[in-house]
């Protein structure tokens, strides 16, 4: 039997940008695929890419040239709406500043995602509660956002990424700013999602994530480009 196709993929994947009249290649031909079920890193230092891979591989941003795939579908050509609904349907997003709604209580921003589709059903309300529970911030349900600590915060912002139950989440310096008990916290997390069966993909430039036992892969990134090819595990 052949190897089920990778969670995540690109092939030669390019993206340009113009930063006032010099133009930027943050991405630079990028091959590479994330297997499902695994937990890896994208490291590098600020500008290395990391970011700008992780938004093609996710489908937020749209590439110059070259193939994306996410569950084996090919997003680079889509229609907006189109990748858009499979994105939705099958990534979950949880941004360096969160992007969490001040002034919104936790529980009505887990609940934002199941907005276009129509707002919140009684067992999505259920199932966010129990993403709340289990990352333990469940007694914050009713509190403004604002008011939590930072690591509170970001497995908030976990628990909404999750609420559409994507088959990958992806993450953007997920440890930043946390100290060492809030960073060991969040690994003990995305570890027990991959261990659910979901790909997870983060970026850092934070040593102790990188170097945690529990990520299967690490791949460097510099100057808009894969240090070393990386092959499926």
């Amino acid at each position: 039997m052949s190897a089920a196709p990778a969670a995540l993929s690109s092939t030669n994947v390019v993206k340009r940008y113009m930063d006032g009249e010099r133009r930027i290649e943050a991405v630079a031909g990028v091959t590479i695929e994330v297997p499902r079920g695994a937990l890896w890193v994208l490291r590098g230092p600020s500008g290395s890419g990391k970011t700008t891979l992780l938004g093609l591989l996710g489908g937020m941003i749209v590439p110059t040239s070259g193939d994306v795939r996410i569950l084996d579908q090919p997003i680079a050509k889509m229609r907006d709406h189109h990748r858009a609904r499979l994105r939705r349907r099958s990534v979950g997003f949880v941004f360096q500043e969160l992007g969490l709604i001040q002034g919104m209580r936790v529980l009505e921003n887990v609940l934002l995602p199941l907005a276009p589709g129509g707002g919140a059903r009684p067992d999505d309300v259920g199932r966010a509660r129990a993403l709340l529970d289990r990352f333990g911030v469940a007694s914050h349900a009713g509190t403004r956002v604002e008011r939590l600590s930072a690591g509170e915060r970001q497995r908030a912002a976990i628990a909404r990424a999750l609420v559409m139950e994507p088959a990958v989440l992806l993450l953007d310096e997920p440890t930043a700013h946390l100290d060492g008990a809030r960073v060991r916290e969040v690994i003990d997390v995305l570890a027990a999602i991959r261990d659910e069966g979901k790909t997870v993909l983060a970026t850092t430039h934070d040593p102790r994530l990188a170097g945690d036992a529990r990520v299967d892969r690490v791949v460097d990134m510099l100057d808009g480009r894969i240090e070393a090819p990386v092959q499926p595990s």
